[in-house]
This record gives C-alpha cells, sequence and structure tokens, in this order.
C-alpha cells in the first residue's frame, strides 16, 4: 500500500477507534444511569452510589483498553474525607483516580457539563459540585455551601493547575483545594497520576490503549493545614507532586 493510499487508511481508523469510544461512553451512562440517581437519592453515604460510578469508569477503560495501576494506597485512611490534590496530563486523569483509589472520590466541575444529558443530571446527584468560574465570589461560595453539606466519608478531588497540562509539565497550583482543607478541616492527599498524557493528551480525541498510574504521597495532616498558611503548604505540595512525577517519568 502506498503512501497515498496508507494516510486515508490511517484516518478511518482514528475515526473509526474514536467513535468506538465515544459510543461506549454513551452505553455506559445509559446503563448506569437510573442506579446511579436512585442510590444517590436513597444513600446519603454515597457507597452504593460508588459502586455504579466504578462501574461507570470500569466500563469506558476497558472499552478504550486503558489500564490502571496504584501504589502508596496503604497511607489512605478509610472513611476519612481528604482534599485529593492531583496533577492534570488527561481527561482520563479522573477515571484512574476513581478506579484505584478506595475511597468516594468526588470532584469540582465546571457549569458547562450541567448541560450535557443524563451525566450533566447525574454529576450533580452524585454530589460532585458545580462552580460558576466566569464568577470567583460566586464560585467560592458554591464550593463552600457543597463542601459544608458532603456526608462524612466523602473525598474531593482538585486538579490543582486548574486544567489539563498542553506540554506535559506540572503548572503553577491554584489555591482552591488548599483553601478548602483549612475551611474543612480536612487533611490533604496528594496524588501523582502518571502515563495518562500518553493514552489522551489535551486537545486531542483518539485514546491510545496504554496503563495509567496514581501514586499517593503521605497525607498534609489537617493540623498542618490549619496553622500554616496555605502558600507555604501549597508549595511543599507542588514541590512532591512534581518531584514524583519527574521520578516516574519514562
Amino acid at each position: 500500500m502506498g503512501d497515498a493510499e496508507k494516510g486515508p487508511a490511517r484516518g478511518f481508523l482514528r475515526y473509526l477507534r474514536i467513535g468506538w469510544v465515544c459510543s461506549w461512553i454513551g452505553l455506559a451512562t445509559l446503563l448506569v444511569f437510573l442506579p446511579v440517581v436512585l442510590t444517590a437519592r436513597l444513600d446519603p453515604s454515597q457507597r452504593s452510589t460508588q459502586f455504579f460510578v466504578r462501574i461507570w469508569y470500569g466500563i469506558i477503560l476497558t472499552a478504550a483498553s486503558v489500564k490502571t495501576k496504584s501504589r502508596g494506597l496503604e497511607r489512605i485512611e478509610q472513611d476519612r474525607s481528604y482534599v485529593i490534590i492531583s496533577n492534570h496530563q488527561s481527561h482520563f486523569d479522573i477515571l484512574a483516580l476513581v478506579a484505584e483509589l478506595p475511597i468516594i472520590v468526588r470532584f469540582i466541575a465546571k457549569q458547562e457539563l450541567r448541560r450535557i444529558p443524563l451525566f450533566g443530571y447525574a454529576v450533580g446527584v452524585t454530589r460532585c459540585i458545580y462552580v460558576d468560574r466566569s464568577d470567583p465570589a460566586k464560585a467560592v461560595k458554591s464550593l463552600q455551601d457543597g463542601i459544608g453539606t458532603l456526608p462524612s466519608g466523602i473525598s474531593m478531588l482538585f486538579f490543582a493547575e486548574g486544567t489539563r497540562s498542553r506540554d506535559g509539565k506540572i503548572g503553577p497550583f491554584k489555591k482552591g483545594g488548599f483553601r478548602t482543607a483549612q475551611i474543612a478541616g480536612w487533611p490533604i492527599l496528594p496524588v501523582v497520576v502518571h502515563g495518562s498524557r500518553k493514552v489522551l493528551p489535551s486537545g486531542d480525541l483518539l485514546v491510545t490503549p496504554g496503563t495509567i498510574e496514581v501514586e499517593v504521597l503521605d497525607p498534609v495532616p489537617e493540623e498542618e493545614t490549619a496553622s500554616r498558611p496555605w502558600e507555604e503548604v501549597m508549595e511543599d505540595v507542588r514541590q512532591r507532586i512534581v518531584a514524583h512525577f519527574e521520578k516516574g517519568r519514562l
């Protein structure tokens, strides 16, 4: 086959794979939407809801031929609420984190996600917190109100860079997660995600089969988040995440 023929063939296979993964995302959403909504309404602890949430993520990971693994899980104390601080390389980061972390993980969602049929509603009913990023004051209030109503044992995930890295490097951290830890009186759980950019880089739609590793670092106790300036805690956590990320880079 000549180069002229290979080009269209590659393009067809690319779009076929994108369509395959997207179709499974839609199918998974249809399959678990009702169980997620019902359990979220009937079980305030969200434990049964988490079972179906993990099924949703598991279907997508399997369809995309993406595997996950982890290390450092022994550092997590069960039934504790954490502010999880993670680097952000890919849309697949959250799939790997939910799949691997043995705790109930919820996240901060931008308002635009509400418009996605079924998914947008399910995100809200599972106690993820919607914020309006165009209005910082309103976003802070939504975050504080949402954190205050969460059942014990639910942890909130913050991608501290605020957006996915476009060059593979870890960018500056934002203060939201660290201020939340102070206000809520929760420990901080630093987590490093390795390999997700190779699976799905920012700006692309084609998922490449691979393995994503979730590395859990030593938590920052709530006494430390309360007694130290959040700027110092943020810089220490970022340095640790960067060091482990660079060490794990292949």
